[in-house]
């Protein structure tokens, strides 16, 4: 019984098969010696990368049509799903001793059958299966293709911050999200920022045209030895706007099941102020992130700005910061962890603070308008997690609801 089963997962972890090749010729060879994208990644080993090549099939049946991107942790493909005959993202992660957790995150979710209405502003996963590469077995998650991410429909517009009009609808599916994750699903997100809060595409004419431009203009491409580096599918974003729909939270490599936990998370420039001292978080440590996260989609700019490898240095920097535009931290919360006494003295001072404020910083709204704003934000940007508000009580704050002009 136990060689049947260990035949049976040799034939689900097998290679990609390689019956269709897609172009071999009209394509652009890159300069060897250059480094190309996932090469360009800190760390970078190739041998820990699988070598996914343009008409591999996988699991018979995902056939990869052109690369979507890639990160420190994995590629991402543009396949045809050749049972449904349609199209889906193939995402490759590299080979790792431990669990993947993103897809164990996503099985936990699945787990709740939530029938809660935010369930649809959070990507699922499809399907998932892992293949034997040249150095290991890698994790495999089939998602649905999404159109862009904010952060790339940010970059196409100018100036570059998300108007009113837009940032409002986005702000109320992903707080929708947000709710179910948090409320029903006890996950924390940990790394929400305008890369990992991805556009659906409700058009399906959108990917038809995808897959032609790959057969029309094959992708750039480079050889390292025996594998093969493409250059991502670049997409005209403002040619497929028609195709924009609903916000959807992406990418739980980073997420985290439970209530309370303990550990560094989120980038530097999002992260909260529990987290850098060390003290327990939980899903209010998300609600700071999205307001953060609100400042560079609306603001144009970052609201805070760490810097240099030395993690107290840049610390004290953004909370100097973090007090000009929130005021001090109340005493009670100081207390709460050693870690403060390395910036603040027993009387609670702290040795530089800028001179402005949040009002100050804002420059696109005014009067009333301005003001609700200014409330909404200070809800999220509280220095006491419990005193955060909501992903639910965010869905039903005015300035959110309030009609934008010319609407």
């Amino acid at each position: 019984m136990n060689n049947f089963l260990k035949s049976i997962r040799s034939l689900t972890r097998r290679p990609a098969s390689r019956p269709h090749r897609g172009s071999s010729s009209g394509f652009a060879t890159l300069d060897e010696a250059v480094k190309l994208e996932e090469e360009r990644m800190p760390h970078y080993e190739k041998s820990v990368y699988y070598p996914v090549r343009i008409g591999d099939v996988f699991q018979d049946r995902y056939r990869v049509l052109s690369k979507l991107g890639f990160g420190a942790n994995s590629t991402v493909w543009f396949c045809r799903d050749l049972g449904q005959q349609s199209y889906v993202a193939l995402k490759v992660c590299i080979t790792s001793s431990s669990a993947n957790r993103e897809v164990e995150v996503f099985k936990h979710i699945a787990t709740t059958r939530s029938k809660h209405s935010g369930a649809s502003f959070v990507r699922t996963m499809q399907d998932s299966f892992e293949i034997k590469g040249p150095a290991g077995l890698h994790q495999c998650l089939v998602q649905e293709p999404l159109l862009a991410s904010l952060h790339e429909l940010q970059c196409t517009l100018t100036p570059k911050s998300l108007p009113e009009g837009m940032l409002k609808p986005a702000l109320q599916q992903i707080f929708a999200g947000l709710h179910c994750l948090h409320s029903e699903a006890h996950v924390v997100h940990t790394d929400l920022q305008a890369k990992n809060i991805m556009i659906a595409c409700p058009d399906p004419t959108v990917f038809e045209e995808w897959e032609r431009a790959e057969q029309q203009e094959p992708s750039p491409r480079k050889v390292d030895g025996d594998r093969v580096i493409y250059k991502s599918r670049e997409f005209v974003l403002r040619k497929y706007l028609r195709g924009i729909g609903r916000c959807m939270i992406a990418d739980l490599g980073m997420a985290r099941i439970g209530k309370q936990h303990d550990g560094f998370i989120q980038p530097e420039i999002y992260r909260a102020p529990e987290v850098m001292f060390c003290m327990p978080w939980g899903s209010a440590a998300d609600i700071w992130n999205v307001g953060v996260m609100i400042w560079d989609l609306f603001e144009e700019g970052h609201m805070f700005s760490p810097g240099g490898d030395d993690r107290k240095l840049s610390n004290a920097r953004v909370l100097g910061e973090m007090i000009a535009l929130l005021g001090p931290p109340p005493r009670g919360f100081l207390r709460r962890a050693d870690e403060t006494l390395a910036y603040w003295n027993h009387e609670g001072k702290y040795y530089y603070i800028p001179d402005y404020s949040l009002e100050d910083c804002e420059v696109y709204l005014e009067g009333d308008n301005k003001r609700l704003f200014m409330s909404f934000m200070r809800k999220m940007l509280q220095w006491e997690p419990e005193k955060r508000a909501t992903a639910l009580k965010l869905l039903q704050d005015e300035w959110l609801n309030s009609p934008t002009e010319g609407s």
